[in-house]
């Protein structure tokens, strides 16, 4: 795809190519415009659209290809990318002027809905909303990748596009003033009167509605046009009408939804249905803990049964998985999603990665085993909690290890025959799972055998570190190489939380390794090089920033004396994110900054640099003092939901970070209020921590319970310090207590990151077992590295670590292949330094 306009710059990265204006003002952020388009028309709309860009001051970017559109039309990478074939980015002032000659020149033409913006005019595909121009990226509380907008006032607003539109508060919609259509009294006509949501999707929406004519509950699912959109044109729309034909063929069975209603709504399509229960089992396994014996056996003879009816009327479902396994109240199991459906052996494209995935038929009819593959996988989730394993292009490896995790979650022969049966519904051989299928019907014993248990030497522990290394060099390669980096169309974040800094910082304990050195200070090189706006915090902002550089300029065999430098910001936060108290945490925090600002001291008088330490230690101390009187609080990251278990006593945003920071501080400075406040916080971190215990212990206790981050892991390396800077060996016992507890709750943590994941437990254990002398604690850490591998792609020897999306690998320290890389370093040498924990 070529477009040019004279006078003005073009180039082409993987995604997007580019025309910029040379007579633009620098922008940050400001009214955006979008044209949306299908895949087939983006030369079409091209070509009107460059006649009226050639007539503004603006930037644009577009589509490089109609392949490209249609991959961000389909949803699958971000809910915010559907629809977004031309960004136009005006000149002040002019967004109104050049929206009215993008809609008179494109009116009548179609394009999937932009969900992160609001429409022009109904009658043509321009949409509008605020948003970034310079692409400003940072790491947020949360860990997730922001695109950070800064206000007049000072206060921070997430840029990313999502599905619903946001406006920042400074902003005053220069659309506002326009008849804007109100919403609609109801669906179909006013007939469904929407009383909840569902599930929002860019495919369409899924809602629970309330039927005016019968006065019954019914489930309104909406298709919208043109999204995922494939080579033949068929689109969501396409799908609904399969699923509705399905259901058609399915009336009156027992175990799944009857069709009640059809209707169109300008382009998009909606499908009525009756409510099947207001649980999946995603959400119960989530919430009560996995399924265990006679729960177990009930939920897989229910589910079968369903299948089995399913099959007798011709229908295969290709899409059985925990979120369309749908309960009511007295428990039982319906099956919902029959979009992807075949019906007497036809049906549209698609699948599931892990569950239907492995077994997509290329060719042919689709036929029963094919759900038996499924059904293997969504007995094997409300087993364990864990998803497949996805991340190798192996379907093999990821069936094999997959069945690996299932046995660390139910080990011993009571539960050998589950074990086994689940190996054959998972079988790659269809006569194999459909012999399987038939002996969990009968009750007859399996006769599969599930892989044996990966088993630890110090040869291949030696193996894995030196491949992990490599992959590591490898993405430092990647980010520092400036062709590269001008071909992405997301910049690397360059904090220690997910970013280039918390990479560089784990491969400096590795320069005796080949090609590490000189691939560290590139990294350092290209990192302090970048021009980003970032906050004073340790782990998501500057400070961790500073430690990388510095301690990369003192491992440097060259000493780059003229190694750039960030511009030097304010040491301490002014305000929150929010415009409200500055944070205390240890993320963003000035617990973090002051730690990071301890290890700078450290670091600075090592290197006789005695001054600089000093300015270090009086930032300290101003975080202190910050704490002390309450200027910077604690502000919890997120609601109480699902997943959130010890947020508030947790390492990374909870009392347990600051905790941490008055024992450093404290232990390094001696001064005595200082440890007076250091001894009340570990105190009462102690006295909540058997609590914390007993409901990580409970039937139903989520796995977030053994995380770094806000779980027994963060708070476990808090007490091991705690019990050596104040000699209080109780702490010690009750963190060998969080340790077992963590050991528990490993073998169902589906990711293998520091992050949430089982790379933050095995950091703990090995803390525990440095500080104890046990080797119960080594053995236990063994274990967890082993439970890594049975979650990861590629052999034993060379892993494949998936981050936290679970289906890449990637580098980062939080959550990528350096964090595992830290955890499998410290096992392998028996101790050694943790990224952001003072020895």
């Amino acid at each position: 795809m070529t477009g040019s306009i004279a006078g003005r710059s073009g180039w082409s990265d993987d995604t997007w190519s580019y025309l910029n204006d040379p007579r633009m003002p620098a922008m940050e952020h400001g009214w955006k415009l979008h044209v949306s388009a299908r895949p087939g028309e983006l030369d079409a709309a091209l070509g009107l659209v460059l006649p009226v860009l050639a007539r503004h001051v603006c930037h644009a970017k577009w589509a490089r290809d109609p392949e490209t559109l249609r991959t961000l039309n389909s949803g699958v990478s971000s809910a915010g990318s559907v629809g977004k074939a031309i960004t136009v980015y005006p000149a002040p002032g002019t967004v109104v002027a050049l929206a009215q000659e993008l809609v008179a020149v494109l009116s009548g033409r179609e394009g999937p809905q932009i969900v992160s913006d609001r429409r022009v005019d109904p009658d043509s595909p321009v949409y509008y909303r605020y948003g970034p121009f310079s692409g400003d990226y940072r790491t947020g509380r949360s860990g997730r990748l922001e695109s950070v907008m800064t206000g007049p006032d000072g206060r921070l607003f997430d840029g990313l596009a999502g599905a619903s539109y946001r406006c920042p508060p400074w902003a005053e919609d220069p659309f506002e003033q326009r008849d804007r259509p109100h919403g609609d009294a109801g669906l179909g006509g006013g007939r469904y009167r929407v009383t909840g949501g569902i599930a929002r999707k860019p495919q369409g929406n899924v809602y629970r509605a309330l039927d005016r004519t019968s006065g019954l509950p019914v489930v309104v699912k909406q298709a919208r046009a043109f999204v995922a959109e494939d080579e033949s044109g068929a689109d969501t729309r396409d799908r609904l009408r399969n699923e509705h034909a399905v259901l058609g063929a399915l009336h009156g069975l027992r175990g799944a939804p009857r069709a009640l209603d059809y209707f169109r709504h300008r382009t998009d399509e909606y499908l009525v249905m009756t409510s099947c229960g207001d649980r999946d089992l995603r959400r119960v396994v989530q919430r009560n803990g996995p399924y265990r014996d006679d729960a177990l056996s009930e939920l897989a003879a229910g589910l079968l049964r369903v299948l089995d009816g399913i099959h007798r009327r011709g229908v295969v479902v290709r899409d059985l998985k925990p979120d369309n396994v749908v309960l009511d109240a007295s428990g039982r199991c319906h099956l919902i999603d029959f979009g992807i459906s075949a019906l007497n052996g036809a049906g549209p494209d698609g699948s599931t990665p892990g569950y239907s995935g492995p077994v997509r038929r290329a060719v042919g009819a689709a036929e029963p085993a094919d759900d038996y593959y499924a059904l293997g996988a969504t007995l094997c989730f409300a087993a364990t909690g864990m998803d497949p394993v996805i991340v190798d292009a192996d379907t093999a490896v990821n069936r094999d290890r997959t069945l690996a995790g299932l046995a660390w979650a139910l080990p011993g022969d009571e539960h050998r025959q589950f074990r086994e049966f689940i190996s054959e519904l998972m079988s790659l051989d269809p006569a194999v799972r459909t012999a399987g299928a038939e002996r969990l019907r009968t009750g007859a014993p399996a006769v599969a055998r599930t892989p044996a248990r990966l088993r630890f030497d110090d040869g291949l522990l030696e193996e894995i570190i030196g491949h992990t290394t490599a992959f590591c060099v490898e993405e430092a390669r990647r980010i520092a190489d400036p062709a590269a980096a001008a071909r992405a169309a997301v910049p690397t974040p360059i904090d220690a939380y997910g970013g280039s800094s918390g990479l560089g910082l784990e491969l400096l304990h590795h320069l005796h390794r080949p090609g590490v050195r000189v691939a560290v200070e590139a990294l350092a090189h290209w990192t302090a090089g970048q021009s980003r706006k970032l906050s004073p915090g340790f782990y998501s902002g500057r400070t961790g920033v500073e430690l990388f550089l510095t301690e990369a300029h003192g491992a440097s065999a060259a000493r780059p004396a003229a190694l750039p430098t960030l511009p030097t910001p304010p040491a301490l936060p002014a305000s929150g994110p929010d415009g409200g108290p500055p944070e205390a945490d240890l993320i963003e925090g000035v617990a973090g900054i002051g730690i990071g600002r301890l290890l700078l001291a450290r670091s600075a008088g090592a290197g006789g640099h005695h001054a600089l330490a000093d300015r270090h230690l009086a930032v300290a101390a101003e975080c202190d003092r910050m704490l002390a009187s309450g200027t910077a609080r604690l502000t919890p990251a997120g609601t109480d939901t699902v997943g959130s278990a010890a947020l508030s006593e947790g390492l990374a945003h909870g009392a347990a970070g600051v905790a941490y920071f008055l024992l450093e501080y404290g232990s390094t400075t001696g001064d005595p209020a200082a440890l007076r406040r250091a001894r009340q916080a570990a105190a009462r971190l102690a006295a909540l921590t058997p609590g914390i215990l007993a409901a990580a212990s409970a039937p139903g206790a989520t796995r977030r319970y053994g995380s770094w981050c806000r779980g027994l892991a963060g708070i476990g390396a808090v007490l091991v310090r705690a019990a050596d800077r104040l000699g209080e060996p109780g702490y010690l016992a009750l963190a060998q207590r969080a340790a077992r507890g963590c050991a528990e709750l490993a073998p169902r943590m589906p990711l293998v990151t520091q992050c949430c994941g089982l790379s933050g437990v095995g950091e703990l254990l090995v803390d525990v077992a440095t500080a104890s002398g046990s080797e119960e604690f080594w053995e236990a850490a063994e274990t967890v590295a082993a439970i890594i591998l049975s979650r990861s792609g590629g052999t034993p020897a060379r892993p494949v670590f998936p981050d936290t999306g679970l289906t890449r690998s990637s580098a980062t320290w939080a959550g990528g292949s350096a964090g595992v890389l830290a955890f499998f370093r410290r096992l392998h040498d028996r101790g050694g330094r943790r990224l952001g924990l003072i020895d």
